[in-house]
């Protein structure tokens, strides 16, 4: 599955194709399902109400534009499953739904001319694309995808950085009380189901910290990820920002945290100790130096 940093699956209701671009739409979706994007395929024969809920479960739609007119606004009967979904996904309204309107051949001419009033028919949230390939054409789509709003937080000095998954949110709630007793710090819980970047903010907190804590207990198929990819994005080895992994070994075994031997450091052992194994580590790596 594609993983951004905050494990946020795109999900792509994928149109029918007109039969000219069923070929081109096959190669698609293999592209799609590689980069790890949840794909969504409408069902034979499916009418504009299936089509609209199905489309109400996804982030986008992709739209195949061929050799056959997809986009007749006319009321005189409709010609395709493509021009249905097209006209569903059309008539969608939600302001974080787009629609992705592809013209693989790059070209618009007398055998494709409907193209020209598709876009001069383009209103916000749709994106309109000639690019090369479905691989070229994947990686655009998962950049657009990408930008979500941004979290509007100040930033401050803090001597630890710590951050947990929203669902581990009892104990690390626990685990912060014992630890805000004798360190300077600050957190931040993060939602998996939120459509909110917490990029620019993590950046510019963990700059302003002396020292970055990834936490978890129940959620460690989220946290090592995470944490290997923030290790990456802040510098790896030449960051001056060190970061370190508590886990609570009510959750994780030592055969499972071995992933992050030879690049990042961690503790495993019991919840109320994890506070005494983070300060020793502030010491050793802040203190000392």
């Amino acid at each position: 599955m594609f993983l951004n940093l905050y494990n946020q699956q795109i999900r792509v209701f994928l149109a029918d194709a007109t039969g000219d671009m069923s070929g081109v739409r096959m190669r698609l979706e293999r592209v799609l399902r590689k980069a790890g994007m949840g794909v969504v395929s409408p069902p034979e024969h499916c009418t504009a109400m299936e089509a609209r809920t199905l489309i109400g479960t996804c982030d986008c739609s992709v739209h195949l534009l061929g050799g056959v007119n997809i986009f007749d606004d006319s009321d005189e009967g409709v010609k395709s499953q493509a021009q249905i979904q097209y006209r569903a996904a059309k008539s969608f309204r939600d302001d974080d739904f787009k629609m992705f309107l592809w013209n693989p051949s790059g070209s618009i001419d007398e055998h494709n001319a409907y193209i020209t009033a598709i876009r001069r028919d383009i209103v916000e949230n749709t994106v309109y694309s000639q690019a090369t390939s479905p691989i070229v054409f994947v990686e655009d789509l998962r950049t657009v995808m990408s930008i979500n709003p941004k979290m509007n937080t100040d930033i401050g000095s803090a001597d630890i950085f710590f951050i947990y998954n929203d669902a581990d949110r009892d104990t690390a709630g626990e685990v912060l009380s014992m630890l805000q007793d004798i360190q300077q710090v600050t957190s931040l819980g993060i939602n998996m189901s939120s459509s909110t970047s917490y990029t620019d903010y993590i950046n510019s907190q963990l700059q302003a910290s002396k020292m970055g804590v990834i936490y978890f207990d129940a959620s460690m198929d989220w946290a090592m990820p995470f944490a290997r990819q923030l290790w990456k994005d802040s510098g790896g080895k030449s960051s001056n920002v060190p970061l370190f992994v508590a886990a609570n070994s009510s959750y994780a075994t030592e055969q499972e945290m071995k992933a992050l031997k030879g690049f990042m450091d961690y503790t495993l052992t019991e919840k109320s100790l994890i506070p005494l194994e983070i300060k020793v580590y502030f010491d050793k790596k802040i203190l000392k130096k």
